[in-house]
């Protein structure tokens, strides 16, 4: 489903307001077996653009339906508070999506925050708990990696005004999908260059930012430049 007012690709079930810009969007109807007070209590934290407040709500939720897949789903997108926030840098922690910042800019980071942040993308104990109780852990994964990706696309780089370009609030460039596909294929090449990830999870990782990407920009993968088997 798409916004009617930004235009975005919502992604879940039973979502009342674009995550987006806010607008609500038309009723479908409610997940067959679904808990529809756990489905009420997502619309509602979907519905605000606070990440912190977001978390507030969905901490509400858990302790109302703690047994309610949605709730620790929507958990899962949200960061964890950085042990160590950047000295004069904005802290980007909450945002889960930002864990793929080490494949863009790893230089800003130290060796011990890269592997934090690996293992935070990973290994966090609500996406295992998660992916136990899932009927195919695969798919599972795979569909927790694109939306991060898809996430990333949309936060980091899209309303990167350093990448884009923007003269009086007014955005510059024209062809985004191929500045976009640029920063995108640099990140596939250092994922493959990460030694400390597994491969069957770099294969994974590369797989979603593809995929992410050609949903972006509507197919146009030739603003992709890759390597043999990982060209789409």
């Amino acid at each position: 489903m798409k916004c009617g007012q930004c235009g975005k690709e919502i992604i879940g079930e039973g979502i009342a307001f674009c995550p987006y810009c806010g607008a609500k969007l038309p009723a479908l109807p409610a997940m067959a077996g679904g808990d529809s007070r756990a489905a009420e209590w997502v619309r509602k934290a979907l519905a605000v653009t606070s990440l912190p407040e977001r978390k507030k709500i969905l901490e509400k939720a858990k302790n109302a339906c703690p047994d309610a897949p949605e709730i620790d789903w929507e958990m899962l997108f949200i960061g964890h508070k950085n042990p160590k926030p950047p000295r004069g840098k904005m802290d980007f922690s909450i945002i889960k999506s930002h864990l793929l910042q080490i494949y863009r800019m790893p230089e800003d980071f130290s060796g011990e925050e890269r592997n934090r942040m690996r293992t935070e993308l990973f290994e966090d104990p609500l996406l295992i708990s998660i992916l136990q109780q899932a009927k195919d852990p695969e798919e599972k994964m795979k569909e927790y990696l694109l939306r991060l990706c898809r996430e990333y696309i949309d936060i980091f780089l899209e309303e990167d005004n350093r990448l884009m370009g923007s003269l009086f609030g007014f955005r510059t460039v024209r062809n985004k999908e191929k500045i976009i596909g640029g920063v995108v294929s640099e990140m596939i090449r250092s994922i493959a260059l990460d030694d400390q990830l597994a491969p069957e999870r770099q294969l994974l990782l590369k797989q979603a930012m593809i995929q992410a990407f050609t949903i972006r920009s509507g197919g146009k993968t030739e603003f992709l430049v890759l390597e043999g088997e990982e060209q789409p």
